[in-house]
């Protein structure tokens, strides 16, 4: 003897089980409850989780000395094709590598150019403007 309604549960239970490892349940966000279409949270609050993830890394990274990717692909282009110096005019040397210099130190505000230079030059140059 068959009972309709366990059978009509069991197929419920199933397609639910099947859904969810689908993934197609909206889970409810993280922060407020109101359901998300997949992620943990909802839009507003996903929004304002990564907000405060960049600022917390834009944070370590200016206490650290951390450059963007954009910076140090732009520092290594200036080593990799540097010929001479901008602060002694002399080329390359064996001992002394080539550094990524800032034109305008970066205490100053300036990120953007990036000249070529020795190490020890650019280290008795220290945080000084070009004269």
């Amino acid at each position: 003897m068959k009972i309709v309604g366990t059978s009509i549960r069991l197929k419920i239970w199933l397609s639910l089980i099947v859904k969810n490892i689908m993934g197609k349940f909206r889970k409810p966000c993280l922060d407020c409850g109101i359901l998300t279409a997949g992620g943990n949270r909802c839009d507003e609050h996903e929004n304002l989780v990564q907000h405060l993830h960049n600022a917390k890394r834009a944070a370590v990274k200016k206490l650290t000395g951390q450059y963007s990717g954009d910076y140090q692909k732009r520092a290594k282009l200036v080593r990799e094709t540097a010929l001479v110096c901008h602060l002694c005019d002399s080329g390359a040397r064996f001992d002394d590598p080539w550094v990524a210099d800032h034109a305008v130190p970066a205490e100053f505000g300036s990120f953007a150019t990036l000249l070529p230079a020795h190490k020890s030059c650019n280290e008795k140059r220290g945080n000084k403007p070009l004269t």
